[in-house]
This record gives C-alpha cells, structure tokens and sequence, in this order.
C-alpha cells in the first residue's frame, strides 16, 4: 500500500513548546476546538479517590449505548449505536467497511483532513469536490451538493459530509441533505459528521440521525469532545442501521474505549446544564469576535461552530506568527487549502478579550 501521498495530520500547537519557545509564562490555546469548560459532574466523577483502573472496561457498554440513544432521540436503540475511541475511529471503521484500491470517495474541498487520511490507508482513490464559491453565500467556502453529484462515477463507494463542517464552520439544511441521499444511488454508503451539532440552535434544523431509519446507507458520527468538553477522554460514537452498526462491530477491538470515557461520557450527556451554558458562553463570544470582526473589515466564514475561521490574506502567517509570540495560539489553515485564513477557537470572555486585542494590536501597529 502506498502512504507517501498521506498529508500528515497536525494538530494544534502544544502549550509548553509555545511556552519555552517563545519564553511566554502564560498561553491561551485557541487552535483546537476545545470546551473552555469542563462539567463540575465530571470533575467530581474524576476526583474520586478510588477508581477500577486495575480491571477491563465495559467491552459492550449497553448501557451507555442506550442512554445516548435515548438522549439523541428518533427512536433509536442502543443497536444503533457504536462507541469509538474519538469519532475519528468510528469515521476510520467506516473506511474499512466501504473502500478499496478498486473504489472511489468523494471529500468536499477544505474538510476535515483526517477524510482523506482513512481513505488513502485504504488505497482508495480521492476525488475533491468543489466548495460553495459564491462570495454572497453564507455557506461560502462550505459544501456544495451539487458538484459532488457531478463527481459520481460507479466506483464512488463513499461520500463525507461534515455538517456543519470544520474548518469552514458552515451549514447546510438536513433537507437539503435529504434530497441529495434520495438522489444517489444506495450503494454509496454516506458520512454525515455531527461532531459540532449540539451547537446549533436546535430551532434551525434537526440532526441527520433522523434519516438513519429512512436511508440503510447512511452513518452519522458525534464526538463527545467538542460541547461536553471530554476531548481527552477520546469517545465519541457512530449511529446507523442496526446491520450497518453489525458490520462496523467487526473493526472494533473489545476495549477501544476506557473506563473514564464511558463513564464521563454517561454523567456529560445527562449534563444538559452545562450544555446549555457551554453553549450560551459560545453564543456571546461568537457575537463579540464577530463584531469585531466587522469593525476591523476582517471577512469571515461560517459561525455554526466553536470557532471562527477568518481571512487575514496574505498576511496570514504574519499574523498567526504575531499572535503566537504574544502568546495566543490560533489555527493555521494551509493544509486545508485555505492559506489565507486562520481558524480560531472560540474560549471564555476574557480568552478572546485578549484575542482581539493582540489583534487590532497587529492590525494597527505592524507595517
């Protein structure tokens, strides 16, 4: 199998590099996405003085499977779950199940590049679509439906959708996704990645999980990492038919999640104070940052996330440089194919205080 052509994932920037590079005491990490908040139930689980590391966790956690099943709704059961280790392994066992060095997947342009990593571990062939290129859009730069059905050839075996979609932050209507499943053959099994959707208003649309019983080819994923603030616990989960769930078991290795995962992940899904403040917080920096944005003329893409990618042109890596020396940490996005837009997190009130304030420092101070 060849690999050589597999972009590397990189994460965001590690702290204490940043730290002892730049000689910097304090840094404010706004590259990864993170919940600037953690579950005071969760804490208290962690806290506790004695936990059974020292046996296997749950190799068939029902009971969480059922729980999330409950929680997301739709009627599901808890055989239309899966648990992975992040979403991420859940989106890799997908891969398996649908492609080869005999298929094709299509990837919208600037999605998430771990896409294109799992599937050409499988050999698969690529094929990129092409964005949402009207400027006046405000899904600018994010999915088009309509170009990856012209990218549709017999071998297509898989098609990602991120929605909303990292590293755009845009949107697209479950209507919409609707009538493109309805259109395309069943054999060309569908991702919808949900790793962002509890921040959406829930007034503006409903999850695709409730299309898993009207389409056999479709699979949604949800991480626990992003609004329930448990990215290092690494869990997240897949739902789709029950034979669909059946076949993704058969990539499973028996304890791919941990003991803490499970049961941080039980106590933060039935946290839906939290979820609500988590997301209230992101409601009210989502509107600061934006309007700054406008005061300063800095163009900006989709705000359905917990973050903010934003245009800075060709002084992108100037910028992102600067920030980084006064020890803010943003996302560069050249790998993305974006390289003149930087992505940030969206943190506490004073996290991006300080954010637009080395900002408009840049923008006022440096020639």
């Amino acid at each position: 199998m060849a690999t050589k052509n597999i972009t590397k994932y990189s994460p965001g920037f590690n702290i204490t590099d940043v730290q002892k590079k730049y000689n910097l005491k304090k840094i404010i990490k706004l590259s990864s996405n993170e919940n600037p908040f953690i579950s005071s139930k969760v804490e208290n689980y962690i806290n506790k003085i004695k936990h059974k590391i020292n046996l296997y966790p749950n190799s068939k956690p029902i009971d969480l499977q059922s729980l999330i099943a409950k929680e997301t709704g739709y009627r599901l059961s808890q055989k239309n779950i899966i648990l992975g280790n992040g979403s991420n392994e859940i989106l890799e066992f997908i891969a398996r199940l649908s492609l080869d060095r005999s298929s094709e997947v299509i990837i919208p342009k600037h999605s998430f590049l771990v896409y294109e990593i799992i599937s050409k571990l499988q050999d698969a062939k690529v094929v990129v679509s092409k964005p949402d290129l009207k400027i006046s859009s405000p899904n600018y730069l994010g999915i088009d439906l309509i170009s990856i059905r012209e990218k549709i050839t017999p071998k297509t075996k898989l098609i990602f959708l991120a929605n909303p979609a990292n590293p755009t932050g845009t949107f697209i209507k479950l209507s919409d996704i609707d009538a493109f499943i309805r259109s395309i053959p069943p054999s060309i099994n569908i991702v919808v990645d949900e790793a962002y959707y509890e921040y959406l208003d829930t007034k503006i649309d409903k999850s695709a999980a409730s299309l898993v019983k009207k389409y056999k080819n479709l699979f949604v994923t949800r991480s626990f990492s992003k609004i329930y603030g448990l990215a290092s616990m690494r869990i997240g989960y897949g739902i789709s038919s029950v034979k669909n769930i059946e076949k993704l078991k058969l990539y499973k290795q028996p304890f791919n999640t941990n003991l803490f995962a499970q049961e941080a992940a039980a106590i933060a899904i039935r946290d839906h104070k939290f979820v609500i403040e988590s997301k209230r917080n992101n409601n009210i920096v989502s509107e600061m940052v934006t309007k700054a944005f406008h005061d300063l003329s800095i163009r900006y893409l989709g705000t359905f996330c917990n973050f903010i990618t934003f245009e800075a042109g060709s002084r992108s890596s100037e910028l992102f440089k600067y920030l980084l020396k006064n020890g803010v940490v943003v996302r560069p996005l050249a790998n993305y194919k974006l390289e003149k837009y930087l992505r940030v997190t969206l943190g506490t009130k004073r996290e991006m205080n300080i954010f637009l304030k080395t900002l408009k420092s840049f923008y006022n101070n440096v020639k």
